[in-house]
């Protein structure tokens, strides 16, 4: 062997070693379809099997872990999509794959489907909790949108019937499942939404598996849903199925029942309701009352205590007890104090609002007749002015100047004034207008002014 054609002389274990270093870091992480074969699961909880297509296989190992975590039972025949690492078995040389994950093929796709359309509508905010629209307390209309002929509907109707039967139920039927399902539910919204014939929608329909359910997960679905001016209830299979439509829906009942329940309240809870807020009602009017008249009582009090009737009445029962108690004062002393006691209810008397409001009204009405006089005083003067204007405007007027004698000449075609002979010719025909009519006349001689 010539040391230039060969440097290293590998052993079998470093081979191998090398070669699942290689492919480890060639592949990384791979996702595969293929059908199970050869399906075998150690004591230890190892599943072991083979990986086929209609040309090759290849050996798959899955650890107790991993095994675990499957939401299905393996067995041979069966299609999966799988997560996996390339890798060597390097006791045997044998090149196998590590799976670290599997689904059911059909499901598969749509699970990726579903968490790729997830991540983009959760990026553009299409399930922002606070974009969702509320729901009407107690709507009197709710449309609702599902398979006329589904189990979903008769759910609802007996839901409702038995909670509050006060309302109208408006069904937009449509196909809840297969490719056609799709369109037909968009239509129902945009339907909903330009008729505007209910306050609220339902969408829902019974349970399934993810294919049947994926009109729901459908973008077209979502983004009609998001663009509902119409608050929407989603009520769409079993309480653990969650659709793109779940999470889009301003809210989500776990099943079509569940979803009649939220739209509307127990027809009992309402009257309690109302019981409690009349009761409520009551007490609060109550407590305003009681307070007004605690109030009314109270200003009574200080205005009988500010009344000038019962100041007359505390400076008598003072005079009173003064009287009484300085009965040894000179009668003289007396006379002033009760002269004192005089002027001072007299100037209360002199307070009092009938008298002002007396004086007030006598000053109104004469400010009343003085504004009359002065009004009428205005009125004569710009009638005299008015009068004079007339007069001097009659005296400017042409028609004053026609009843003197005097006439207006004019053109008969072009209506213009003739002032001076020059203006015409012979043969032109020209207008007179006197006081009392007016003449035309054809010009058939001139004769100028000699100056």
């Amino acid at each position: 062997m010539n040391e230039d054609d060969q440097k290293h002389v590998f052993t079998v274990s470093e081979l191998n070693r090398e070669v699942g270093q290689l492919l480890a870091s060639n592949f990384g992480v791979i996702w595969i379809e293929g059908e199970i074969s050869n399906y075998m699961k150690s004591a230890a909880g190892h599943s072991y099997f083979s990986l086929k297509d209609e040309k090759s296989n290849i050996r798959c190992a899955m650890f107790r872990q991993q095994s675990a975590s499957i939401s299905f039972s393996m067995e041979d025949g069966q299609k999966i999509i799988a997560r996996a690492k390339v890798g060597l078995y390097q006791a045997r040389g044998d090149y196998q794959l590590i799976i670290e994950y599997a689904e059911e093929a059909g499901e598969g796709l749509l699970r990726q489907q579903f968490e790729t359309l997830k991540k983009k509508l959760d990026a553009e905010g299409l399930f922002d909790p606070s974009k969702k629209k509320a729901l009407p307390h107690i709507p009197t209309n709710i449309g609702l949108i599902t398979s006329s002929s589904g189990a979903a509907i008769q759910d609802i109707f007996n839901t409702i019937n038995r909670r509050y039967n006060d309302c109208n139920l408006i069904v937009y039927p449509t196909l809840v499942q297969g490719q056609s399902a799709t369109q037909q539910i968009c239509n129902a919204i945009k339907i909903a939404n330009e008729r505007m014939d209910c306050s609220v929608l339902i969408i829902a329909r019974g349970g399934g598996s993810l294919e049947d359910l994926w009109c729901f997960n459908e973008e077209s679905v979502a983004r009609e849903i998001y663009n509902s001016s119409l608050p929407i209830i989603s009520g769409i299979g079993h309480e653990t199925d969650l659709t793109i439509a779940d999470m889009v829906s301003d809210y989500r009942a776990p099943t079509p029942t569940g979803a009649a329940e939220i739209v509307l309240p127990e027809k009992q809870d309402i009257v309690d309701d109302l019981k409690d807020l009349t009761k409520q009602m009551y007490q609060s009017i109550s407590y305003a009352l009681l307070g007004i008249k605690n109030q009314l009582i109270q200003k009574d009090s200080n205005l009988q205590q500010k009344h000038p009737a019962s100041q007359l009445q505390q400076f008598n029962q003072r005079l009173d007890q003064l009287s009484q108690s300085m009965s040894f004062i000179s009668k003289n002393y007396l006379e002033q104090l009760k002269n004192h006691l005089n002027q001072r209810i007299t100037e209360i008397q002199s307070m009092n609002p009938v008298k002002n409001i007396h004086d007030l009204s006598n000053q109104l009405e004469g400010i009343k007749a003085n504004l009359l006089k002065s009004i009428q005083y205005n009125k004569n003067i710009k009638e005299q002015s008015l009068s004079i204007a007339l007069a001097k405007l009659d005296g400017a007027s042409p028609l004053h100047a026609l009843s003197r004698g005097y006439a207006f000449v004019s053109d008969s075609k072009t209506k213009k004034s003739i002032k001076s002979i020059a203006d015409i010719s012979i043969g032109t025909v020209v207008q007179t207008q006197l006081q009392d009519g007016i003449f035309e006349s054809k010009v058939s001689d001139l004769k100028k002014d000699k100056k």
